[in-house]
């Protein structure tokens, strides 16, 4: 087995998907250590276990909240979506597949590696890209350092490995593919008539006692939602931030102690040419030696070899390996092959721009927001103290808010999703909303709850000024929405049986067009219809083309629910175009389809079971304390 999956790294059907760098890119998946402000929610601050891995609900927070912001998603519209689980789930599962690719002895090496980075830069290069831009945009874009990224790419490299081999020898079997091709060109037609309102005896209105008695089998229907009404204080580091002030003699003085700091870097415009292998490369440096022309020399080693024009670095913009003799060589110096993970590099230095130290006054505010972040840190933290105390004391939000001149908001009358009573969208003005509405929730009357971490640094406190039960809306403010839906219900119910009564005649061998006659509706077609088309393109309701494709032979009939009526809808027409001039491309299209399903399902019974042996454990409680779940699957 770990000779197939080391054979699989050499072939060119390992195909890097960028498995951990997408998930990356949607999950921000460094989880960023350290004790935050204030404590948890609960004593267990456990979100999730690998076997001996803890991921701890600040540090899982603090990812959603950054993967939110650069996706620009409201953290109740993700809630609501369940993207928070996913992102745990997504998380947990790069941990097993890195440790199952451990325990495997897969170990991906540098050449590989510096292979799919290449094929993952490819497309900017091709753009006009250098290269070292482009990767240094790669590393930019996931937040990395080479090092790091190149460890995250062979890990996702063992991933892929031990995919290919959990897939390997899967196919899709012909005759499945076959009967799939003919499923999905299969055609049909019917016809239909309407029934109404018009054709059938109209129906009474009920008497008082029939009606209260049909509210009282329907009336959970017509229940109100429990309602509260919360109140919120919101501590924000903006504002703690904009009572701090620095003095002037503190800030030159930092500036002082800190010159080195605020120097412009020294620049250095470098050429380069790479070449794919080190006896290359000294051909272009011997070359390149005699007249300084390293474009010439790259040009005339071969369409293998790459030139980048002279572009400004930075020490730190440039690849480790290439920077102490790109910043150790004099101006006009053409320096000997080096080897880095992308190849063979010849560099030529075209030019020096010594660093300057920037003056005081273009450096200021930044020393002075640098030096602010610590007593920020411990302004919030001691006014937090402060207000747990004030809590603790008895104060009530509104005398706290008034005490320490904080912003409250007050949250009339809302239901657990923070909708007000009488409305149908939450307030979307009240930032951390649905948290605050899962605490408030989880409350008496009068408490307060903790601190609850929000978006931009600020910590809110919510606590609850009234509960209004759930409650039963007396009938007489519901009769006339009960007496509607009373008529419909009955209306419907004669129309079902009269279709009943057409379907038991047409059963029998009665004229279908006879019938729509004998009821003044007009019989129309549907025209021949591809299975998979949508409504749009087949010109009928979604109800309709279900019930055209729930049939299974020419001639029989069902009944269809519409608006306010039903129709009666026969088959007449079913049959298999194979379309010929694509049947080749169809069929294989389809059969990558369905082997793409096989290898899904595969990986997915593969995935389960390595959270059964790395002993995964989600702590659902403190998951859905933090994200107010309402209900959401997240079982493991």
């Amino acid at each position: 087995m770990l000779k197939q999956m080391r054979d699989g790294a050499k072939s060119t059907l390992v195909k890097f998907v960028l498995f951990g760098l997408l998930l990356l890119a949607m999950t921000g998946l460094a989880l960023i250590g350290g004790q935050g402000v204030f404590n948890s929610v609960t004593g267990n601050d456990v979100v999730a276990k690998v076997g001996g891995t803890k991921i701890h609900s600040e540090d899982f927070e603090r990812t959603v909240r950054d993967t939110l912001d650069r996706k620009n998603v409201r953290e109740s519209d993700a809630i609501r979506a369940g993207i928070p689980l996913k992102i745990l789930k997504q998380q947990i599962d790069q941990q097993v597949y890195a440790m199952a690719a451990r325990d495997a002895d897969i170990l991906p090496g540098d050449t590989l590696a510096a292979r799919q980075i290449r094929d993952i830069i490819a497309p900017l290069v091709k753009k006009g890209m250098s290269q070292q831009d482009a990767l240094q945009r790669l590393e930019e874009a996931y937040n990395m350092r080479e090092p790091q990224l190149v460890a995250t790419v062979k890990t996702d490299i063992a991933t892929q490995m031990l995919f290919n081999v959990i897939t390997a020898g899967t196919a899709a079997p012909e005759q499945l593919v076959d009967d799939a091709l003919k499923f999905r060109n299969e055609y049909r037609s019917g016809k239909y008539f309407m029934l109404t309102s018009k054709n059938i005896p109209p129906v009474k209105i009920p008497s008082s006692a029939t009606l209260q008695d049909y509210y009282n089998s329907v009336q959970s229907d017509y229940t109100l939602p429990e309602y509260r009404t919360l109140s919120v204080v919101t501590l924000s580091r903006k504002a703690v931030a904009a009572t701090i002030k620095i003095p002037d003699a503190r800030l030159e003085q930092h500036y002082k102690n800190n010159l080195e700091a605020y120097k412009t870097p020294e620049t250095r415009i470098v050429a380069q040419a790479i070449a794919p292998d080190e006896a290359t490369a000294e051909r272009i440096y011997k070359t390149a030696e005699k007249d300084h022309d390293l474009r010439a020399a790259a040009r005339s080693a071969g369409a293998k070899v790459s030139y980048v024009a002279p572009e400004p670095f930075k020490r730190e913009q440039i690849a480790q390996e290439l920077r102490l003799a790109a910043f150790a060589a004099k101006a006009g110096t053409i320096t000997a092959p080096i080897q880095t993970p992308l190849g063979w590099h010849v560099l030529y230095i075209k030019k020096v721009e010594p660093g300057v130290v920037r003056p005081f006054s273009a450096v200021k505010s930044e020393i002075e927001s640098n030096l602010a972040q610590d007593k920020i840190d411990t302004a919030i933290y001691n006014e937090s103290n402060k207000i747990e105390d004030a809590i603790g004391g008895g104060s009530t939000l509104s005398e706290i808010a008034k005490q320490f001149k904080l912003p409250e908001t007050v949250l009339t009358k809302v239901d657990a999703n923070g909708i007000p009573a009488g409305q149908k969208q939450p307030d979307a003005a009240v930032p951390n909303l649905a948290k605050i509405v899962a605490a408030g929730f989880s409350l008496d009357k009068g408490e307060a709850s903790q601190m609850i971490e929000a978006p931009g640094g600020s910590y809110q406190v919510v606590s609850v000024r009234d509960i209004y039960p759930a409650s039963q809306p007396p009938f007489s403010a519901v009769r006339a929405d009960v007496l509607a839906r009373w008529m419909k219900d009955r209306e419907m119910k004669a129309l079902g049986d009269k279709a009943d009564d057409i379907i038991a005649r047409l059963q029998k061998g009665a004229s279908f067009d006879k019938i729509a006659a004998e009821l003044h509706q007009p019989v129309m077609q549907t025209g021949e219809i591809r299975r998979g088309e949508s409504s749009m393109q087949a010109k009928l309701d979604d109800n309709m083309l279900n019930g055209l494709f729930a049939l299974d032979a020419v001639g029989q009939t069902t009944t269809v629910t519409e608006d306010n009526a039903l129709a009666i809808l026969r088959l007449t027409g079913r049959e298999i175009k194979m379309p010929q001039a694509h049947l080749k491309e169809d069929r294989q299209n389809l059969a990558d389809v369905m082997q793409r399903l096989i290898d899904n399902d595969l990986i997915e019974q593969y995935r389960q079971s390595l959270w059964a042996k790395y002993d995964v454990h989600i702590n659902q409680k403190l998951f859905n304390t933090l994200y107010a779940q309402n209900g959401a699957d997240g079982s493991d």
